[in-house]
């Protein structure tokens, strides 16, 4: 299903009504940074999360990412890869430079190619979403780093 503004609402094996569970974010509990530079994606990601019961921070590029990591710690960005003055892949590099506990980074990217998602691993991204971004797919990926960050405690 692909993401709409209006209406976002999907079947869940968690929901037979077809909302997102708000429960979600008790049972996975992450804090999340939304790296994105189109406004509109930023607020959709940002409903999507509400939705399913998290409060979220966003940065518009890596920069302003790396500001807001450096502030407080965030298990799980979401990070777009091409934006303006740092792109996601440098943001990234940037990151696990870092001597920190490291977070789990899922690429947002149009770009649809097997080599696509190659490259996002290959600059130290943990997953990947292709756009236009599907519920299910972020409710995915969700699951896979609560898993991986706390399979690390």
């Amino acid at each position: 299903m692909l993401l709409s503004p209006d209406k976002i609402q999907v079947q869940t094996e968690d929901s037979k009504t077809g909302i997102l569970p708000r429960s979600f974010a008790d049972e996975n509990p992450l804090s999340i940074l939304i790296v994105d530079d189109n406004f509109v994606n930023q607020k959709l990601i940002e409903r999507i999360l509400s939705k399913l019961g998290y409060q979220t921070e966003t940065a518009a590029d890596g920069l302003q990412a790396l500001e807001l990591f450096g502030k407080k710690k965030h298990n799980v960005i979401l990070m777009d890869v091409r934006m303006p003055v740092m792109d996601g892949y440098e943001a990234t590099r940037s990151i696990r430079q870092m001597d920190i506990e490291q977070p789990y980074i899922i690429a947002m990217t149009a770009n649809v190619m097997a080599s696509d998602r190659e490259e996002c691993l290959q600059n130290g991204m943990n997953n990947y979403l292709s756009k236009p971004l599907a519920i299910n797919e972020i409710i995915s990926k969700l699951k896979i780093a609560a898993d991986y960050c706390f399979s690390r405690l």
